[in-house]
C-alpha cells in the first residue's frame, strides 16, 4: 500500500513513509490516513475494516456507558467545583427523580445529601499519602475488653462496609413485609460467638424461627417473674450469686430481660460482633425453657419468633445506629443509640412483595412453569413436561434492553433482537425460545423476580475525594480488579477474592456508584496510577466562566478578568493549572472591592506563586503586570530595584539578567482599575 500511495515502487520503506508525510499538508494525521486507506485499498479490506470499527465503536459505548454508571472521577484544576458537583452526580444516581425536580434548588439538594449521607447510602472519604489498604477495605485494631484487656479485631473500612450493606438483602421472601415498629420495645441479642465455635447457634435460630440465649445454663424460669425469683432460682440450683452483686450480676439481668421485660410483639436486632449486625426478628411467643435445643444444654432459654429481615451480608452498623452498640449478649436498644428512622426504614417492605402475582416457583405463563430460582439459571417447565434451564445473564441482558427502550418485548417474541442491537449472547438460544423468553422477561419487568424482590436494590454511591492523593496500590490491593463492570458480582467475569484479614470471600456489587476527584495541579491524568485509569470514567471540570458573568465590582468584569488569567496560565504554564470559578464565587453575595482583594491577596496570588515556584517574574505577567508602566500603583507586583539601583549595587560589568527582584504592592489590591488593567490595560487610568 505504501509503494501505491507514494507511487514509489523501489525505495525503502522510511523514504516512503517520509514522501507520505511531506504530502500530508494541514491535514491531521487520523483524517490523512482515512484518506490513504480509502484510495489505496480494496472493497473487502475496507468493508472488513468498517465492520471491525463498528464493533470496536459498540464495545467501548458498552464499556463507557457502565463506566460512567459505576466509576467515574471528576477532574480539573483548583476551584473547578468536582467536590461540589459529587452531590448533584451522587443524587442523579440514588434518587434521580428528586434531583430532576430540585436541580435548581442548592439547598435542598444538600440537605438530601446530608441525609442520604445519615442513612449510609452515600459514603465519603479523602485520600491522603498515609491512608492504607487497613483504612479502606480491612484491618487489626488494638481494642480494650471490659476487663481492661487489650484484644485486637478486625475492623472494616468504609470500602468493604460500603459493598457489604450495599449487596445485604434478606433471604426470605416473605420477610418483605411492612413492619409498623411503633410502640414496640427494640433489643439487641447476640446468637453465639461469632469469632469461636458457637457459629452454628444463629443458623440453627434462623432454621427453627427462634432465639437461644446463654445465659441462665441449663435451668427453668417459667416461674420466675421479678428480678428476685431469677436470683433465687439461681441459689436453689446451686448457683452462687454474691449479695453484693445481686444488682448488677449480669447472668441475672440477662435472664430476667428475656424471662420478664421481653413482650410478644417486640423487636430483637441479631447482632453479627459490635460492628455490624445481621437480621431483625419480632417476638412470637412467652418464654420457654427447652434443655434439648442445644446439646450441652447451656442454650436452654428460648422464644420464639418470625425472622423479618436475614441478610445473606451482615450490615455495617452505622445502617442502624448513630451510636456504638456493646458486646453484652441481651439489652434494651433506645434512642440515640438505635436510630428509629433508619429502623423503619429497614423494614418499609417492597412493594413489589405487596403483588399478588410474583415471578418465583409456581409462577405460569403460557403453558410453562417456574420451577426453580438461583443466581445462575432459571427452571422452566415445558407444557410436555421436559426441563428448560433459561440462563439468568441472558435474562438480565434482555431485561435491560427492554428497560432502556432499545428493544421491546414484540421484538423478543418476532425474533428480531439482533436486527436492533449488537449483543455478545448467543443467537440460536434468543431466537431459538421466544415463546419462553418473551412472556418470561416480560412478567419480571411487570412483576418482579423472587429474589430481587428479597433484595437490596438500593443503589449506593462511595464519594473519594482527592483519589489521586493516595498510594492507590497500597489502598486498592487486589481489589483494583474487582471495581470493573464485568468483574463485579452479577457480571459475565464476575470475580471474588479472600481477604487477607477475615479471610471472608469478598466481591464488589454491581449497585454500589464510586464517583472520585482529583486535582490536576497535584497530579496531571498521564501520571495516574495507570490501573486506575483504565478502570474509571473521567469527566473534565474546567473553569465555567459562565457562573461569574452577572457580577460586577466597581465596573470590573469578574468573569472577563478570570478568563484572562487563565489564558495565561495556560500559554505559560499548562491548561492543568488554571484557576477555578469558585474561588470569586463570594462575590455574588459580597460584591466589594474589599472581599475581591481579600481573595486574591489570600489565594489567588499565592496558588500563583505555588505553581510558578516563586518565580514573581510569570506571576506578574500572568496577572498583566508587564503591560502596565513600571511602578505603577496599578502592579500586583512590582520591580524592587530599578536599574540604576542594581547598576549602583553591582557595577555596570555584570550581567544583570534575571538577578531582579520583586514584591507585592499591596496597594494595588484596592484598585478597581488594577484588576481592569488584568484583562484591558489600555484601559487604565493615567497616574
Amino acid at each position: 500500500m505504501l509503494e501505491s500511495a507514494t507511487g514509489m515502487t523501489k525505495a525503502p520503506r522510511s523514504k516512503l513513509y517520509r514522501e507520505l508525510m511531506q504530502n500530508r499538508g494541514d491535514t491531521d494525521i487520523i483524517t490523512y490516513g482515512r484518506q490513504i486507506w480509502s484510495a489505496n485499498s480494496t472493497e473487502d479490506e475496507q468493508e472488513a475494516v468498517i465492520i471491525e470499527d463498528e464493533e470496536s465503536q459498540l464495545e467501548t459505548q458498552i464499556n463507557d456507558d457502565n463506566c460512567s454508571t459505576l466509576n467515574a472521577i471528576l477532574y480539573g484544576s483548583p476551584g473547578t467545583g468536582k467536590t461540589y458537583s459529587t452531590i448533584n452526580h451522587a443524587l442523579k444516581i440514588i434518587e434521580p427523580e428528586f434531583y430532576e425536580q430540585h436541580k435548581h434548588d442548592r439547598e435542598a439538594l444538600k440537605n438530601q445529601f446530608d441525609k442520604q449521607l445519615k442513612a449510609n447510602r452515600i459514603g465519603f472519604v479523602t485520600f491522603h499519602q498515609s491512608f492504607s489498604y487497613e483504612d479502606f477495605i480491612e484491618g487489626l485494631r488494638a481494642n480494650s475488653d471490659n476487663l481492661g484487656q487489650l484484644t485486637y479485631q478486625i475492623e472494616d473500612g468504609i470500602f468493604k462496609r460500603m459493598c457489604n450493606a450495599a449487596k445485604a438483602k434478606p433471604q426470605l421472601s416473605l420477610s418483605q413485609k411492612r413492619v409498623d415498629i411503633a410502640g414496640k420495645k427494640i433489643w439487641k441479642m447476640s446468637l453465639g460467638n461469632t469469632l469461636g465455635d458457637e457459629g452454628g447457634i444463629y443458623h440453627q435460630c434462623i432454621e427453627n424461627n427462634y432465639v437461644l440465649l446463654g445465659y441462665g445454663k441449663n435451668i427453668d424460669f417459667t416461674s420466675c417473674n421479678t428480678r428476685k425469683d431469677v436470683i433465687n432460682k439461681y441459689r436453689s440450683e446451686n448457683v452462687n450469686i454474691r449479695e453484693d452483686k445481686e444488682s448488677t450480676d449480669y447472668g441475672v439481668t440477662s435472664v430476667f430481660h428475656f424471662k420478664s421485660e421481653m413482650n410478644i410483639g417486640d423487636l430483637i436486632v441479631i447482632s453479627d460482633g459490635n460492628q455490624k449486625f445481621r437480621a431483625i426478628a419480632e417476638v412470637t411467643s412467652d418464654y420457654e425453657y427447652d434443655p434439648y435445643a442445644i446439646e450441652n444444654g447451656h442454650y436452654a432459654q428460648k422464644r420464639r419468633v418470625i425472622w423479618h429481615r436475614v441478610y445473606e451480608y451482615s450490615l455495617p452498623a452505622e445502617e442502624l445506629f448513630d451510636r456504638s452498640i456493646s458486646q453484652m449478649t441481651l439489652y434494651r436498644l433506645r434512642t440515640p443509640t438505635i436510630n428509629l428512622d433508619k429502623l423503619q426504614h429497614l423494614l418499609k417492605g417492597n412493594e413489589l412483595a405487596t403483588k399478588k402475582v410474583i415471578v418465583e416457583p409456581g409462577y405460569q405463563f403460557k403453558g410453562y412453569k417456574v420451577q426453580a430460582i438461583t443466581d445462575e439459571e432459571i427452571m422452566i417447565i415445558k407444557p410436555n413436561g421436559s426441563h428448560l434451564p433459561i440462563s439468568r445473564s441472558i435474562v438480565h441482558e434482555l431485561l435491560n434492553l427492554v428497560r432502556q427502550k432499545i428493544i421491546t418485548i414484540k421484538d423478543i417474541a418476532d425474533k428480531k433482537v439482533f436486527d436492533r442491537v449488537h449483543i455478545p449472547l448467543e443467537k440460536y438460544l434468543i431466537n431459538g425460545y421466544p415463546n419462553v423468553l418473551a412472556p418470561l422477561v416480560e412478567g419480571i419487568i411487570n412483576y418482579g423476580i423472587a429474589n430481587e424482590v428479597t433484595s437490596n436494590s438500593e443503589k449506593r454511591v462511595l464519594i473519594i475525594d482527592e483519589i489521586n492523593r493516595g498510594n492507590i496500590a497500597n489502598i486498592f490491593g487486589e481489589l483494583i480488579t474487582l471495581i470493573e463492570p464485568s468483574k463485579r458480582a452479577g457480571g459475565k467475569e464476575s470475580l471474588t477474592v479472600k481477604l487477607p484479614y477475615s479471610k471472608e470471600p469478598f466481591s464488589v456489587p454491581s449497585n454500589l456508584y464510586i464517583i472520585g476527584t482529583m486535582n490536576t495541579a497535584d497530579k496531571s491524568l498521564a501520571q495516574l496510577d495507570i490501573a486506575l485509569r483504565r478502570r474509571f470514567k473521567f469527566i473534565e471540570m474546567m473553569p465555567d466562566y459562565t457562573v461569574l458573568k452577572d457580577i460586577k465590582v466597581d465596573e470590573i468584569n469578574i468573569s472577563k478578568m478570570l478568563e484572562t488569567i487563565n489564558k495565561r496560565i495556560e500559554l505559560l504554564y499548562d491548561r492543568e493549572h488554571t484557576i477555578g470559578h469558585s474561588f470569586l464565587l463570594p462575590l455574588k453575595t459580597e460584591s466589594t472591592i474589599e472581599k475581591l482583594a481579600e481573595i486574591f491577596e489570600l489565594e489567588i496570588i499565592p496558588l500563583l506563586e505555588e505553581y510558578f515556584f516563586e518565580d514573581w517574574e510569570r506571576v506578574s505577567q500572568v496577572l498583566g503586570d508587564h503591560l502596565k508602566p513600571n511602578k505603577s500603583d496599578l502592579r500586583f507586583i512590582n520591580e524592587k530595584f530599578s536599574e540604576e539601583e542594581i547598576e549602583l549595587l553591582l557595577g555596570d560589568e555584570l550581567d544583570k539578567h534575571g538577578i531582579q527582584r520583586f514584591e507585592r504592592n499591596n496597594k494595588a489590591l484596592s484598585q478597581p482599575q488594577a484588576y481592569i488593567g488584568i484583562y484591558n490595560p489600555n484601559a487604565e487610568t493615567t497616574e
